[in-house]
């Protein structure tokens, strides 16, 4: 089983994740490239609340190809080009993984970035999943 957690002896997370997540011996390991906020018909939404949810939908599909889903995310490595997209990250992120205690707690990292491969993308992000 994926253990997840959050050590008392550090500040809790500013937001839903893991401070932390032990993978256990011999479990299977998927490394999903990194998905942007394009739609499966190739449109790309403006707003970026759409774009995140797309993104991490973008995930799930590669996940669920082999099995997986988001509950076996292990990490998330999210790049960003403008700060100021932040709350419509964080909204986005919430559709999909919800605010309160239950669903998945993947370790995060958020970095800004000058730009992405394409100008119209706000957003990527890269994710590793795993399961016994």
């Amino acid at each position: 089983m994926i253990n997840r957690y959050n050590p008392d002896s550090i500040a809790p997370p500013f937001s839903p994740y893991s401070q932390g997540v032990e993978v256990p011996t011999g479990a299977r390991t998927i490394y999903v490239a990194g998905q942007v906020g394009v739609r499966p018909d190739g449109t790309v939404p403006e707003d970026m609340e759409e774009q995140t949810a797309q993104a991490f939908q973008n995930i799930q599909s590669v996940l669920r190809e082999k099995g997986m889903d988001l509950e076996d995310l292990v990490e998330t490595r999210t790049y960003m080009i403008n700060k100021d997209d932040l709350p419509g990250y964080r909204a986005g992120r919430a559709r999909v993984f919800g605010t309160g205690e239950g669903g998945p707690r993947p370790a995060v990292a958020l970095v800004f970035v000058a730009g992405l491969a394409q100008p119209d993308w706000k957003i990527e992000i890269c994710a590793i999943a795993a399961k016994e």
